[in-house]
């Protein structure tokens, strides 16, 4: 075991141990009511709705991919190789790093070019619920992430009925000519709930506020469903289902759109037994995505396209023990597989972009959750993985070659061998109390191993982000993390706030850097970059703020505020992969006393400048300015029909996203110059109406 993580683990243990005294007083600790650790969650799309039920921006907006509920979340930034392709990044780690499972399921990114990323292919408002978790996971969540989990749902998984209650929502985006649907409906009837949703958009391209005309073509539909069971106390079943399809999704980045691509999952789960006592819960869950890309809708000289597929499959097992009210014991068994295929066409040749990669994870975990002194109570849990990854085709031709051929080219003769197995796992503990009647506060450690995701291991020379070619590493190690993250609760009775602070040591963070360049004889041309995997040493730290007060039901402010910096300690410079810093400040006024209850909220968010530490080796992102965008929204309710009208960079300035790339090189993407940056929307009007509960 390395030095640092020799120190990390006996800290760990020491924190477990004295929390382990602290629960030994010498009288016997009276029951109180639990402390619960607070994930962020949205249930729904809710209004925010933290003293009492004000506007906000989720209520009265109908969201066309999961990412709209996500943008203003402090702790997450968003990776755009065009406008409906987001990728997430929790606190500084992105990729494969950041699981997104919907009822245990994971799901995984259907392209090796980060354009096909679960967020960017479920249609926004079809999950019941969505728990973003920043850090030290529960190990019951399934495999370790080092980058944390988003966990949707298709049915509550509390044992509570769904809330019945329809939703009708329709959005007009005046800047992209186009708009978007969302319908949901919810019954419960004896021992049977039942819950669906459909959704639909169709959004075109955007225009600057320097009056260039961005590519953003986006058009996609799907529908969910899920029924639950609960017959008695003492059982417990659901069912759930979603389909969404994404016909047009541009990427202007990339020189292929992603195009008629279908997403399909299917989760169970079951419980029997006690939920006070000893009760027994069984999974599993199915997903399917097909992805197609091509350059049909680009001037070129010959048509290109890649047509592929992303499957996963997950079980579970566990028993959940109440030994009182505060007391829960949880261990069981899971196990994941994950299968991924695409392979490109162009004149003359067949590349196998990912040469049928097959990864399996089987897992054992603990966990108990038991009250201290009175006030505190700790979480402490661990888990031990077994995982295999393999290229069941690594001898299949790319670029006149083999796949293999060029894994030991770039990365050296240990990456012939396309079978690896590891050993992952994750342990960490989170003692939580109350410091006074509306403080809490949380400190929690813990460890984690990931094994590499499939585009570090095995992408195999498909066009980069940026320009030039990406291979993956087989002979890639699995990436070890230490955490350390403190936050602190404050909720009198008219404001709140939290702060989070944050601190990462990865030993062997796997960085997308240069590893060499093409050579003749062609296709591709000679001396064109070739970026690859290699293992530095990182370091990450942060810290986070929100804050509300509500000094009146109708007058509310908010405060979000997020910095992170993040140090390749090896070549001596930050990450190149980190977000600006930046802060939103946002002012509400309602006049509930009027007959049609109008209300308006203007926000204004600055972005911190921010430079490309290191571009020789990275040359994805430019160097950005610093930014203040100003949004007013503002809105009526007539008889319970919503209508609110949002104008989205209110003075029409320009601005670009330090995270996103540059244009591609070849072939272009409408009107964009190759290589040139892609400027953020310009002045935009939304018209929203809703109609029911949120």
């Amino acid at each position: 075991m390395r030095p640092h993580h020799t120190l990390a683990a006996s800290a760990l243990a020491s924190f477990v141990w004295v929390s382990g005294a602290l629960a030994q007083p010498t009288a016997a600790v009276q029951a109180e009511a639990p402390v619960r650790l607070e994930p962020v969650t949205v249930w729904g799309y809710s209004a925010p709705g933290i003293l009492d039920r004000v506007p906000g921006r989720l209520q009265w907006s109908v969201p066309a991919s999961l990412a709209t509920a996500l943008e203003a979340e402090p702790s997450l930034a968003l990776y755009h190789s065009g406008a409906a392709t987001p990728d997430p990044l929790l606190r500084g780690l992105g990729s494969d790093r950041v699981v997104t499972a919907i009822d245990g399921l994971p799901l995984f990114g259907a392209s090796p070019t980060r354009t096909a990323s679960p967020l960017a292919l479920i249609s926004g408002g079809l999950p019941s619920g969505l728990e973003l978790v920043k850090s030290l996971p529960s190990v019951t969540l399934g495999p370790p992430a080092n980058g944390g989990y988003l966990a949707l749902s298709l049915a509550p998984q509390d044992g509570t009925a769904t809330p019945a209650g329809g939703y009708l929502g329709a959005a007009w985006n005046a800047g992209r000519s186009g708009g978007e649907l969302l319908a949901r409906d919810a019954v419960t009837q004896g021992a049977w709930s039942l819950r669906a949703a459909a959704s639909a958009h169709s959004l075109g391209d955007y225009t600057a506020a320097n009056g260039l005309v961005v590519p953003a073509a986006d058009r996609g539909q799907g529908a969910a469903a899920s029924a639950a069971w609960r017959p008695d106390p003492k059982r417990d079943f659901e069912l759930g289902a979603l389909v969404s399809r994404q016909a047009l999704a541009v990427n202007s980045a990339l020189p292929l759109d992603t195009r008629d691509t279908t997403s399909a999952v299917f989760t169970g789960r079951g419980r029997f037994g006690d939920p006070a006592g000893s009760s027994v819960e069984t999974r599993l869950g199915v997903g399917l995505s097909r992805p197609h890309l091509d350059n049909s809708g680009r001037p070129m000289p010959s048509r290109v396209s890649a047509d592929g597929s992303a499957e996963s499959l997950s079980g579970g097992l566990a028993l959940h023990r109440h030994d009182d009210e505060t007391s829960e014991l949880r261990a069981g068994l899971d196990a994941t597989q994950e299968d991924r295929r695409l392979q490109r066409k162009r004149p003359g040749a067949v590349d196998s972009l990912w040469p049928d990669i097959r990864q399996q994870d089987a897992g054992g975990f603990a966990e108990i959750t038991r009250p201290l002194v009175p006030g505190w109570k700790i979480r402490a849990g661990a888990r031990i993985d077994a995982v295999r990854s393999e290229a069941g085709t690594p001898d299949a031709s790319a670029y006149g070659g083999t796949v293999r051929s060029l894994y030991i080219a770039y990365n050296g003769p240990a990456a012939a061998a396309t079978a690896r197995d590891d050993v992952a796992g994750s342990a960490n503990a989170l003692l939580t109390g109350r410091l006074a009647p509306d403080l809490t506060t949380t400190f929690g450690a813990g460890l984690s191993r990931q094994a590499p995701g499939a585009s570090e291991r095995y992408r195999a020379f498909s066009d980069a982000l940026g320009g030039g070619y990406e291979i993956g590493n087989p002979a890639a190690c699995p990436e070890d993390k230490a955490e350390l993250d403190w936050s602190l609760r404050w909720r009198p009775r008219t404001f709140t706030a939290s702060v989070d602070a944050f601190a990462s040591d990865l030993p062997n963070y796997l960085r997308r850097t240069l590893v060499g360049t093409t050579l003749p004889p062609g296709p591709p041309a000679a001396g064109a970059p070739v970026f690859g995997y290699r293992s530095a040493r990182a370091i990450i730290w942060g810290a986070e703020l929100e804050a509300c007060w509500q000094p009146r039901p109708e007058l509310w402010y908010r405060l979000s505020a997020s910095a992170l910096r993040g140090e390749d300690r090896n070549a001596g410079h930050r990450l190149t992969e980190t977000p600006a810093p930046w802060a939103s400040l946002t002012a509400g006024r309602a006049c509930p006393s009027w007959g049609l209850h109008p209300w308006v909220e203007g926000e204004v968010r600055a972005t911190a400048s921010q430079k490309n530490p290191a571009p020789a080796e990275m040359p994805i992102y430019a160097d950005t300015a610093g930014q203040a965008i100003v949004q007013v929204r503002a809105g009526i309710d007539v008889h319970g029909l919503r209508i609110a009208l949002a104008v989205e960079n209110l003075f029409d300035r320009l601005a670009y996203d330090y995270l996103s790339p540059p244009a591609a090189a070849f072939p272009p993407s409408g009107s964009l110059v190759p290589g040139a940056r892609i400027p953020n929307p310009g002045r935009t009007f939304i018209l929203t109406l809703t109609w029911g509960t949120p």
